[in-house]
């Protein structure tokens, strides 16, 4: 009977941190991804097993996961790497759950559901604060304004903490596909470059442009909003780099040019710095009729910390046997409210 919980990419930045905060929780995980040393390293560290694996051997990969009852992929960009592992997720019913925000990957792990409702598989990515948060407000939003017809979404990283550095390497990956958003049912680019919105997050107003999130594919299937738009907070000189980007977009198609800005990735931030920064998420719906509803959610710093607490939550319950089979967004699979369960995070209805 398969009951373990594997880990892969747990000597990345986000997976070694999931895989210790996992050890703090009393979870037993075993770790897994390419780097012999770095996993013997840190297994022993934490005195847990450990497996060494690369995603290009398929059946490498189905002996390591062969006794997996949930996979927690942290192993990105996932546009390279989650068809390798949902393939062999799927062969031996492995649940599979990962932290991406790609709408590439979404798209593809959504169009497998059929597979996966056969196997009695769940496919479950986005359990990082791409897109747990958000999804989990925007469900919360249609509950309140059940005839929505249109939906925004913006988060807001207030403190020192940066990105890590496979968030800054999967950005870069992506630059080539443009700004999207969500139009009359259908995934379209943006007619604005640069869009912006001022938004109050809590402590008053401040500008905000609009992004490529993955809400804008989650969402939709979270609630069934037709127009969905994400936004965040960019200092002036990154505002300065991304016109930039959106001019020259076509150059970033050419893997070389990529790869240059890929050698500029900064280190991830530090424990110390995470402490110091929380994040705040907002969003609002709004109907035909001229009604409006709006709410916040307020939380730790984003990109490790939330992450890999509410991946970490989604692995318990599938590890309780909360599972639905098939192509499913943390909003579907666990409520409006899974979010919640993140310690540190609040709502606010406003």
């Amino acid at each position: 009977m398969r009951s373990a919980f594997l880990l892969y990419g747990a000597t990345g930045f986000v997976g070694e941190a999931a895989a210790r905060h996992a050890v703090s929780l009393g979870m037993r995980p075993i770790i897994a991804g390419r780097d012999a040393a770095a996993l013997a390293k840190l297994a022993a560290a934490l005195g847990i097993e450990h497996r060494v694996f690369a995603l290009d051997d398929p059946a490498r990969v189905l002996a390591g996961i062969a006794d997996a009852a949930v996979v927690l992929h942290c192993a990105g960009p996932f546009m390279h790497t989650a068809k390798q592992m949902v393939d062999v997720c799927l062969q031996t019913g492995a649940h599979y759950l990962d932290i991406t925000g790609e709408i590439p990957v979404f798209e593809a792990i959504a169009a497998r559901d059929a597979e996966a409702k056969a196997r009695g598989v769940m496919l479950l990515p986005g359990v990082g604060f791409d897109v747990v948060p958000t999804d989990c407000l925007a469900l919360h939003l249609k509950h309140r304004l059940p005839g929505a017809t249109h939906l925004a979404l913006a988060f807001y990283s207030e403190g020192p903490a940066g990105l890590p550095p496979g968030t800054q390497r999967t950005a870069i990956e992506l630059l080539p596909f443009g700004n999207r958003v969500r139009r009359d049912g259908r995934l379209d680019r943006s007619s604005q470059v640069l869009k912006t919105r001022t938004i109050d997050f809590g402590s008053g107003p401040v500008l905000t442009t609009q992004l490529t999130w993955g809400d804008v594919f989650t969402a939709h299937h979270s609630t069934g909003i037709p127009n969905i738009e994400d936004y965040t907070v960019f200092p002036p000189a990154v505002q300065t780099q991304l016109a930039l980007m959106a001019r020259f977009r076509p150059l970033f198609r050419i893997s070389a040019l990529r790869n240059l800005l890929k050698r500029r990735v900064r280190p991830g931030p530090s424990a110390e710095r995470r402490a110091r920064t929380v994040t705040h998420v907002w969003g609002e719906a709004r109907d035909g009729a001229g009604h409006v509803v709006s709410a916040r959610l307020h939380g730790p710093e984003a990109g490790v910390e939330w992450t890999v607490r509410s991946a970490l939550a989604a692995v318990q319950r599938v590890l309780a046997g909360d599972v639905v089979p098939g192509y499913q967004t943390p909003a579907t699979a666990y409520g409006a409210d899974f979010v919640m369960e993140t310690a540190e995070v609040t709502r606010e209805d406003l």
